[in-house]
């Protein structure tokens, strides 16, 4: 199918010079992808047509092209100068791929004739065969032969026959096909934009120009495979690009650049309103308007072409990098996979298990990296040795991160309420408390020791009245205004307990929402 695929560009540069001879041939040079744009940079030689001082030449660009982003320069050392650009769209067919089609139907009907003399043939040969059966022999044994020679030729023409036929109705399906794309051919016409460019002061015939655009229907995202290795400390790091592009052009041996983010269409800073401070009007209704705060979403759903040459460099620019990954072919219409890069970050381990919320442990890894990193937001194979645990969103920037790789049925920490009591009211004291007491249990049913980071909520008041006392046995190892934290080493089929005290005291006619928990 692909051989027979033309691409729609070349095509349509073609039928523009037998339209226009003040057309010039040109080649993509170099690419750079952005997750939903390209920018095109081409060079063209030219021959433009000249009168009294006045040459004028025409370029082509895909139908995708951003016109306002088109850029066109001449060679430094060139005394010619651009006095005009001109641009319009232009309706072509497809010449090409009508030539090609016509000559695809006289094959065809070259091969179709062949089998009808065939045919034809065979006809004849059992025609003859038929009528020996009418033949006078002189002997009984003479009949038995003659009609054994016309039993297996006639046998073997009809077999002929029967195949010959199957070819023929196979080449007339093919006939009526290529017609009907013939038709449509010959009816549709393509969009392109023409570019008609106006120069003076050339000193010759011939000339180089320079160019680029920004370019529709064609980008690029990540595709990433983390997989943690506990046993080495490490956590294996794969980086693929999937490309595509659709200008209708096989681009052949561009240099191409991978941009992280989309180029900024807002350059300008938004305007700073004033902040006004004035006497409020008074309304006989109020209404009050409550101000969403923004809520961050976390997703937790959960194989090519190799890169040749050089690894692939990146770049750094003011808003994105830019990996430079050397010559590649880009095919039109087709996605492509490149290797970006393969490291193995340094990684500590541990599960990580919130008991208050569920009893299971969850495999963290706190990663390390040498120099910062700048990964886009993409699609990522999460794997825990060799064993593939499904596919979620990843992004990276700076030295260091955490990633989580499921949970472990090995490893259980619950929590079992001991006591959560309210004390009395009294008059006297004119105060209220409550008490809460939980019981903590880590446990590895696993074949190795493991540490173990159990994270417990802190109750926070909001109101300077209420006073919060916490006893725990062990103590946490860090504690914020959050959370409690320990850090525990449990031996392998082992397990280890944790005391958690809190007690409330707050105003008796004080009411009080204890929250969640």
């Amino acid at each position: 199918m692909r051989a027979q695929n033309y691409s729609i560009r070349h095509n349509l540069i073609i039928a523009l010079i037998l339209l226009f001879p003040l057309c010039s041939m040109a080649t993509v040079k170099e690419v750079t992808l952005f997750p939903h744009s390209a920018k095109i940079s081409e060079t063209a030689k030219i021959h433009p047509q000249c009168d009294k001082g006045k040459c004028r030449t025409i370029l082509t660009l895909p139908p995708q092209t951003d016109l306002e982003s088109f850029v066109v320069s001449l060679a430094p050392e060139s005394r010619a100068k651009i006095d005009d650009v001109q641009t319009k769209s232009v309706q072509v067919q497809d010449e090409a791929r009508i030539a090609e089609l016509r000559k695809q139907i006289a094959e065809l009907e070259n091969e179709k004739k062949e089998i009808l003399a065939k045919l034809q043939a065979i006809e004849t040969q059992l025609q003859f065969w038929q009528a020996q059966t009418k033949a006078k022999t002189r002997t009984v044994a003479d009949s038995y032969k003659l009609a054994n020679a016309i039993g297996k030729n006639v046998q073997k023409s009809g077999q002929d026959k029967f195949v010959a036929e199957t070819q023929m109705e196979k080449t007339d399906k093919k006939i009526k096909k290529l017609q009907e794309e013939l038709n449509q051919a010959a009816g549709r016409k393509e969009t392109a934009w023409e570019v008609t460019l106006t120069l003076s002061g050339l000193a010759q015939n011939e000339i180089f120009l320079s160019y680029t655009y920004m370019l529709g229907g064609c980008g690029w995202h990540p595709l990433y495979r983390i997989e943690a290795l506990p046993a080495n400390n490490s956590v294996s790091f794969s980086w693929e690009a999937e490309i595509w592009q659709s200008s209708g052009e096989d681009w052949q041996q561009v240099h191409l650049n991978l941009a992280t983010l989309q180029p900024v269409i807002n350059v300008n800073p938004p305007d700073m309103p004033e902040w006004i401070i004035k006497p409020r009007k008074l309304y006989k209704a109020a209404r009050s308007i409550d101000a969403a705060a923004p809520v961050l979403m976390q997703k937790e759903e959960f194989v090519e072409d190799e890169m040749l040459g050089a690894a692939p460099t990146e770049t750094k620019n003011t808003t994105y990098s830019v990996w430079l990954l050397g010559q590649k072919n880009i095919m039109a219409g087709s996605r492509q996979r490149l290797k970006i890069k393969d490291e193995l970050w340094q990684a500590e381990f541990l599960f990580l298990a919130r008991p208050a919320i569920s009893p299971q442990a969850f495999v963290r890894a706190q990663v390390k990296l040498d120099k910062p990193a700048e990964i886009p937001f993409g699609q990522a194979t999460y794997v825990i040795d060799g064993a593939v645990l499904g596919k979620r969103e990843f992004s990276f920037a700076g030295y260091e991160g955490t990633l989580f790789f499921g949970t472990t049925p090995l490893v259980s920490v619950t929590s079992t309420t001991l006591a959560d009591q309210s004390g009395e009211k009294t008059i006297f004291q004119d105060k209220q408390t409550r008490k809460w007491q939980w019981l903590i249990e880590a446990k590895n049913s696993g074949s190795t020791d493991i540490k173990l980071r159990i994270e417990e909520p802190i109750p926070q008041a909001r109101d300077k009245r209420i006073k919060l006392n916490f006893k725990q046995n062990p103590e946490p190892v860090e504690k914020d205004h959050a959370k409690f934290v320990w850090l525990l080493d449990v031996l392998a089929g082992q397990k280890k307990i944790i005391h958690n005290n809190i007690e409330l005291e707050a105003p008796g006619d004080m009411n009080i929402d204890f929250g969640w928990r």
